[in-house]
């Protein structure tokens, strides 16, 4: 009869490629989430009465921010703040001629030719812009955004605005969106 001991051996498992891979794919997804955030202030938006899904919006759809205070803010930075520039609203003007300088230059806003009053052409953008402003926020500031898009040089004309579905604050949805209406 062969009697053999079964020798038993530890074996030691490197467990260091295994935790890169895992801080790596941390890292990815910060990123990514990051980055698809980039345009957008956290703000209590509006309630909307009327609802159409912004289902496929454009990657290149620029997207302005107005806060609370009525500060006009544009990926991550200031332009306009009213405890600093007051009733002087060439900054959000010259943001929005910066929106368009590059995006013509860039190819992602189009333009489009449009005859006005008078026989004369203006050359409009063909593209939204997307306002998004915090339900607190003073209409006065909105109106000065909206007011600075509609002027000749800077012309756009399609001002798109951000709406909740649902009250953050309240959480209490539209009326006219349950039941699935």
């Amino acid at each position: 009869m062969n009697n053999t001991k079964l020798v038993q051996q530890n074996v030691d498992m490197d467990m260091t490629p295994m935790i890169d891979c895992v801080f790596l794919l941390m890292i990815f997804f910060v990123l990514v989430i990051d980055l698809s955030q980039k345009s957008l202030e956290d703000l209590i938006l509006p309630r909307a009465v009327f609802i159409e899904p912004d289902d496929k919006p454009p990657d290149s759809r620029p997207i302005i921010n107005v806060l609370q205070n009525g500060s006009v803010v544009y990926n991550k930075e200031v332009f306009y703040d009213p405890s600093k520039h007051g009733t002087n609203y060439a900054p959000i003007k010259e943001l929005l001629l910066t929106i368009r300088k590059k995006g013509l230059l860039d190819k992602t806003l189009h333009l489009k030719a449009e005859t006005v009053g008078g026989g004369a052409t203006v050359n409009l953008i063909d593209d939204p812009i997307l306002l998004r402003a915090d339900k607190w926020t003073e209409w006065n500031y909105i109106g000065e955004v909206m007011k600075q898009c509609s002027q000749p040089d800077v012309a756009f004309w399609k001002v798109e605005l951000a709406m909740s579905e649902q009250d953050k604050e309240t959480k209490e949805k539209n009326p006219r969106l349950k039941g699935g209406q």
